[in-house]
């Protein structure tokens, strides 16, 4: 590990403040691994342009980017992980700053938190996987749906099944095929 990565862990460490402000307001929690035709953090971006919906739930860099630091290289927590997300090799750098960020995020979740996991998605390579799902397992701020669904994610990760593909947006299911979750949600829907 970088020492890069050991500075960063400390600070989270030593500021609890700081922690605290890794959170999405109750039921506004999106969290994503994976990819469709392209990385799931991209195909976000693309539906929270076109998607009132996407728009209104955040996902932790949105978060990370809000959060202020004074240190002499970085203004923000993102910017600052994201230089950790450059050090080589990233499983012992990188992979370790998300997974701590990701961890506190989906800890201070509440209420209902959204997903999008596509397909690639294994505990050696994705944080969702290796951290975001056993926290939120754990995580007694969560509803009813949210805990069933993670079930199937726990299901389907320990079973070695890396081609996920399914999604919630403000607990409402829908199993993807497609980039595009909304209109094949309100199609699957329209159609039972």
């Amino acid at each position: 590990m970088n020492q890069s990565t050991k500075e960063f862990l400390n600070f989270l460490q030593k500021n609890p403040a700081i922690r605290a402000q890794i959170k999405a307001p109750r039921d506004a929690t999106l969290l994503y691994a994976g990819r469709f035709f392209k990385p799931m953090w991209q195909e976000i971006e693309d539906l929270k342009l076109i998607d009132p919906q996407y728009r209104s739930k955040i996902v932790l860099p949105e978060v990370l980017r809000q959060i202020r630091i004074h240190t002499q290289h970085y203004q923000s927590l993102f910017e600052w992980a994201k230089a950790i997300d450059l050090v080589q090799p990233w499983l012992e750098n990188g992979f370790i700053t998300w997974r701590a960020l990701s961890g506190i995020f989906a800890a201070n979740a509440s209420g209902t938190v959204s997903f999008a996991i596509g397909s690639e998605v294994s505990k050696l390579n994705k944080v969702f996987a290796a951290t975001e799902l056993s926290v939120l397992l754990r995580n007694p701020n969560i509803d009813a749906n949210t805990r069933n669904l993670l079930a199937y994610y726990d299901r389907c990760i320990k079973s070695g099944q890396s081609a996920i593909n399914v999604g919630s947006l403000e607990g409402e299911t829908c199993y993807v095929h497609s980039h595009f979750f909304r209109p094949l949600c309100t199609h699957l829907i329209a159609a039972q």
